[in-house]
């Protein structure tokens, strides 16, 4: 059995691992777009090693289109088996991919209107509304918690992960020609005490383990601290006459601020006539998804609920889904909240509000979720003092406010404590859906915390073997051990013996490894002498 790391490997998105199994079959955990640079975006073109024809299921840890969105892409190239996920994110599936093959559809046209008048020829999307509606034909939901053998010799069990509704961890237990192998994927991690979903369950003992690291080399603020923080930026706007423009994911960030901000009003901090607009089709659809599934939500949301409180709804709050709503929003002149998408500000309706607001230095902007790299959502992290919306220069006057603690990834230290219970001797652990730095401090933290857990930052496309469960040194008996040991010592020794002759071509550095590979050996053999 083995694994390829199809994407999400040192880069954050095209979540996508192809797991094939010893008798050939194979599926994919995860299916997801790769966002950011035109390099990177490329990559989402390159079907093949996905291996379409042999496919035979798709398992999807949650909706978000870094881990869903190539999914329609498959189908189009030929796949039609099952696709599993729970049943919140089956039921987010059928908007996001909808609204993500508009968006491929729409792009295209508008490259090839400009093809066209450069004498090329026309392009076509990655893939169409034809090719989202099949994949929605596909998907099987699943419920949490429980263990199903969804393809011979491949059982699963979704576990809770919190993030997102709906989003979970995936324990598989896979059965070889030389035995069982039990494969963790952590998925997306949410944070304890995270707004509206549950904290992240546990999951079952893992031979190997597929560890997100998001945010691997950071913490993130308090959740209170934030919210106090983007309230203070209200009330700073609301006096200066300015809008508040937040960039918000469709999906899990936007019910987040609008929770935060019902609860501010239903506690008088927010002004009635402050008005705040959810201006987003894909967030709107989302936000209803949200309030049919209250079953998923946290015990604090489901007690606000049961006090006769609507945590996703407040008078202030207007949903504009046509163009022309859209529109006006920019024709109102006194202070308001826009929440739009995307979350990235590479896409969207925020666009148009960035276009006519981040000139004005009475404008606030706050950004409340990871930006990948060469995204407009980066750029005006870091301080861009301008930035090209619609192919046109926008000078950057309206203060940027980035607060991190509206995460919805555990931090460093959060990602740590899930994974303590599954660190014993002879867990391998791939650490993955993280830009390289953050994988790479995450690694070296982990393996101080760990020492005994060998841990792995994979590349793109590279390929892991996943043997059959390994044995546990603990139980091998100590003279055993030695013997084993003696006999290593002694092949090291024949070894170095055969290699010190004059034209061996053995360079010095090898030769000093050499050495000191004996001389550890030599140790362990007296230690299990001792023994």
């Amino acid at each position: 059995m083995r694994l390829t790391c199809m994407g999400a490997a040192r880069t954050v998105t095209g979540s996508s691992y192809l797991i094939e199994m010893d008798d050939e079959r194979c599926f994919l955990v995860d299916c997801g777009l790769f966002q950011g640079s035109a390099q990177l975006e490329r990559r989402n073109w390159i079907a093949g090693p996905y291996r379409v024809p042999d496919l035979s299921a798709i398992f999807i840890t949650h909706a978000h289109i870094d881990h869903s969105g190539l999914v329609p892409r498959l189908v189009r190239g030929g796949y039609s088996g099952p696709i599993y996920a729970s049943k919140p994110t089956c039921e987010l599936l059928k908007i996001l991919w909808l609204d993500s093959a508009n968006i491929q559809q729409m792009e295209a046209e508008w490259q090839s209107r400009k093809n066209r008048r450069q004498g090329k020829n026309d392009l076509e999307p990655l893939y169409e509304v034809a090719d989202a509606e099949a994949a929605i034909t596909l998907l099987r939901p699943i419920e949490l918690d429980c263990h199903e053998e969804l393809l011979p010799g491949v059982r699963v069990c979704y576990v809770q992960a919190g993030h997102i509704l709906g989003a979970a961890s995936l324990h598989l237990t896979l059965t070889g020609e030389n035995g069982v192998h039990r494969v963790g994927f952590s998925g997306d991690l949410g944070r304890p005490n995270q707004l509206i979903v549950p904290d992240p369950g546990k999951m079952d003992q893992v031979d190997t383990l597929f560890m997100e690291t998001t945010y691997g080399g950071r913490t993130h603020k308090s959740l209170p601290e934030s919210v106090d923080e983007l309230l203070d930026v209200v009330k700073q706007a609301y006096q200066e006459g300015g809008k508040v423009l937040i960039p918000a994911f469709a999906v899990e960030r936007t019910q987040e601020i609008i929770y935060i901000l019902a609860a501010a009003h239903r506690r008088g901090e927010l002004p009635d006539d402050l008005p705040v607009f959810l201006d987003s089709p894909l967030a709107i659809n989302a936000t209803r998804i949200f309030r049919d599934h209250p079953e998923y939500f946290d015990e604090q949301t489901k007690e606000i609920l049961a006090n006769g409180e609507t945590p996703l709804n407040f008078p202030n709050l207007k949903f504009t889904t046509t163009s022309e709503e859209s529109q006006n929003i920019n024709r109102y002149m006194g202070p308001a909240i826009i929440i739009a998408g995307s979350g990235m500000a590479n896409a969207g309706r925020i666009k148009h509000h960035l276009k006519h607001n981040l000139w004005r230095p009475n404008c606030h902007v706050v950004i409340v979720g990871f930006q990948a790299k060469n995204t407009t959502g980066r750029l005006l992290v870091e301080g861009a003092p301008k930035v090209k919306i619609f192919r046109e220069d926008v000078v950057v006057r309206a203060k940027v406010h980035t607060i991190n603690g509206f995460s919805a990834h555990a931090d460093q230290n959060e990602l740590l404590a899930w994974m303590a219970p599954l660190m014993h001797r002879g867990v391998k652990v791939n650490l993955i859906h993280g830009e390289e730095e953050q994988s790479v401090t995450f690694k070296a933290l982990a393996q101080a915390r760990f020492p005994m857990v060998r841990f792995h930052v994979p590349r793109w496309n590279e390929v892991l073997e996943l043997g059959a469960r390994p044995v546990e040194l603990a139980k091998v008996e100590p003279a055993e051990l030695a013997a084993e040991v003696r006999q290593l010592s002694s092949r090291l020794a024949q070894l170095a013996e055969r290699l010190s002759v004059p034209g061996s071509g053995l360079a010095p550095e090898d030769a000093t490894a050499l050495l000191k590979a004996l001389k550890a050996a030599n140790q362990a053999a007296s230690l299990g002498e001792a023994a």
